[in-house]
């Protein structure tokens, strides 16, 4: 199974970044849609209906590519946004390394609340022995001599025991089990933060990808009514209403737009294979996209909705809080450590010659206390580093609240922005949609030459170029949106 290696985090506007810089490339100024004569052209994102739910409840895709159940529909065995971010999840390497991370904390907190608890151990001994009463330092008579034997056996002895014991009091064990708790929330909020880190990669991957796919189909289209100008300005020129040099001009145009083509599947193809990568695809895998690029407008939320929503689900922030959660308690179970330690045992089991033979049961029981009296600064070293701890995991969790802060800002300003854009850019499509066609049939009717259509036809291919770039760029807006306020797990339907 093909695996992919995560990057280490960073905060999502600068993922969201990467993936415009790159996908931009010199090719997209040469974007190209398809016919200026149509309403709607092949390659122009298409709007979708308005999304009134809750901001986190943000969307890549057009609704109409989202089931009853929460499934996006895979018309012809195409590549789903749903079924991209779940091979991801099952494929990346270091997303499954943070399930043995958590199952690592987890059994450090049962190693750690194993000593407060009872705890019994059986033993068994069978032995033959000799013994010497000099070297056991009995008393002798003048000349070296004993009053017993010297060396006394061999004789056997056997010996079991069941011994029983409980911790009753030992505060400084309590407050460590205490803070593996911690330690085991934070294991878990980590692997959620590496699962929305990897869900925001790949959706971008995804729009980077739709992106490209609409370029080729725009430059394809584009390619096509150029030559269909071109064929325009060779039967003016039969009919002496256009000279040579409409005819070279249209025909340099379809040169250039097959160089775009040309270009377009060069950056379509780059966009899948890193696709590919992310989502542990083979590089020889097939791979087609299910939706096209589409713009889906979505309700903006205030900044204190935001920051609030942010800061209760941001997997970053919550980590931070586990930390700080463990590094109290480490506190506490380092002031601990002076306190006396009290425990109790039993013992009992049938001690005799052989387990058959003269076998009498005994026993005791008892009661432990142990102070420490003077440890030469160990103590205060614990306590000085506990709350040297503390200080620093604050820090962080101030330092991860100013980021959040700044992501949302971020993220908001840049979707009104991309939203913005979007409408500038479809207002100036539309527009030039007007101009090249008038250019068109004033080229028809032989009062101006194809000089001003292809200006016209520049035009609009720079107007839709920079529609496509707006709607790649809304939707990404969204999808960092979504993860500066710890909501892409939504992209999946996660919890």
């Amino acid at each position: 199974m093909n695996r992919t290696v995560l990057p280490r985090p960073a905060s999502y506007p600068l993922v969201a970044a990467a993936f415009v810089l790159l996908t931009a490339t010199p090719a997209l100024a040469e974007l190209r849609l398809a016919s200026a004569l149509s309403a709607v052209p092949a390659g122009v994102p298409a709007v979708a209906p308005e999304n009134d739910r809750h901001p986190s409840a943000g969307r890549v895709l057009a609704a109409s590519d989202v089931g009853a159940d929460g499934a996006r529909a895979n018309p012809a065995g195409r590549l789903t946004l749903a079924q991209a971010l779940q091979m991801a999840l099952e494929r990346n390497d270091q997303f499954a390394l943070s399930f043995e991370q958590v199952e690592q904390a987890r059994s450090a907190l049962l190693e750690s609340r194993a000593p407060l608890g009872p705890s019994a151990q059986l033993t068994a001994s069978q032995a033959n022995l000799t013994t010497n009463l000099r070297a056991q330092g009995f008393p002798s008579l003048p000349g070296g001599q004993i009053l017993f034997p010297t060396l006394n056996g061999p004789f056997n002895s056997f010996d079991a025991r069941l011994t029983l014991s409980q911790a009753v009091f030992d505060p400084a064990r309590r407050h460590l089990a205490r803070a593996s708790e911690g330690q085991v929330g934070e294991a878990e909020h980590q692997r959620l933060a590496l699962r929305d880190q990897l869900l925001d990669m790949v959706a971008l991957a995804y729009i980077a990808a739709q992106q490209t796919q609409a370029t080729l189909e725009s430059a394809q289209a584009n390619l096509a009514l150029s030559r269909e100008l071109a064929q325009l300005a060779s039967d003016q020129q039969h009919n002496g209403l256009a000279t040579g040099v409409d005819v070279a001009r249209a025909q340099t145009r379809v040169a250039q737009d097959q160089f775009a083509v040309t270009q377009a599947r060069s950056d379509q193809a780059q966009a899948l294979l890193r696709l590919k990568r992310i989502i542990g695809l083979g590089v020889d895998d097939p791979l087609a996209l299910a939706a096209p690029l589409a713009y889906q407008p979505r309700r903006l939320p205030g900044l204190a909705e935001a920051l609030q929503h942010a800061m209760e689900r941001r997997q970053e922030l919550l980590v931070q809080e586990a930390r700080v959660h463990a590094a109290e308690e480490g506190v506490l179970a380092a002031e601990s450590e002076g306190m006396p330690v009290v425990s109790v045992s039993a013992a009992v089991g049938p001690s005799g010659v052989t387990p058959s033979q003269t076998v009498y049961l005994t026993r005791s029981i008892g009661i432990g206390v142990s102070v420490p009296l003077y440890t030469n600064g160990l103590l205060d070293a614990h306590r000085g580093r506990a709350k040297s701890l503390v200080r620093a995991a604050e820090i962080a969790r101030s330092d991860t609240r100013h980021q959040i802060e700044e992501d949302v800002q971020l993220a908001l300003v840049a979707l009104a922005t991309a939203e913005e854009q979007v409408a500038v850019t479809t207002t100036t499509v539309s527009l030039s949609d007007r101009l090249l066609e008038l250019a068109r049939d004033r080229f028809k009717a032989g009062v101006a030459d194809n000089l001003e259509v292809l200006d016209a036809l520049t035009s609009n291919t720079s107007a839709r170029s920079r529609l496509i770039e707006a709607t790649a760029g809304y939707s990404a807006a969204r999808v960092n949106l979504d993860a500066a306020m710890g909501d892409v797990a939504g992209l999946l339907q996660l919890p």
